[in-house]
């Protein structure tokens, strides 16, 4: 009862976005269970160059747009992977027209098992984001690539 009544506190456009990531966290959750990855990432691909359709305070968006994945993620029944968080968060940023990447990452830790994870690169992450992820090698990168403040205009893809 006290999660409803918090819930029913926020903000409406908190609880939106909540409803949004619940319901795109548990599509993209069920896409990996059943869908063969070439159609996730041809679907994925497509999505990348979407226009805007509202107009949003990019950096307040993506910090909204994760802490509402994070509230999800810690009232769901099922164990929410990086790749499900990750497609998610690349939706509701592309949906509006924010730069976003897709990168999964793969490390040898000590013991020579390979880890695997995924992520979003937004371009407008804090100072400490990309150190979590410094010790991964991309190996995929799907979308938009964030604009760097010194890239030139024409910079191919």
């Amino acid at each position: 009862m006290d999660r409803l009544l918090r819930f029913w506190a926020l903000p409406r456009r908190e609880k939106q976005l909540f409803c949004e990531a619940g319901i795109l966290l548990l599509l993209s959750h069920l896409s990996i269970k059943t869908i063969p990855f070439r159609h996730i990432d041809r679907f994925l691909r497509t999505r990348s160059h979407n226009d805007a359709r509202e107009a949003v305070d990019v950096a307040e968006f993506i910090k909204l747009a994760d802490v509402s994945l994070s509230r999800v993620i810690n009232l769901s029944p099922w164990k929410s992977l990086c790749l499900s968080r990750s497609m998610a968060a690349f939706i509701m940023l592309r949906r509006r027209g924010i730069p976003a990447v897709v990168v999964a990452g793969v490390m040898f830790s000590e013991d020579s098992s390979l880890h695997a994870h995924a992520w979003i690169d937004t371009g407008h992450t804090g100072p400490n984001a990309n150190s979590e992820h410094s010790a991964f090698t991309a190996i995929m990168r799907i979308g938009q690539e964030p604009m760097v403040a010194d890239s030139t205009p024409n910079r191919p893809r």
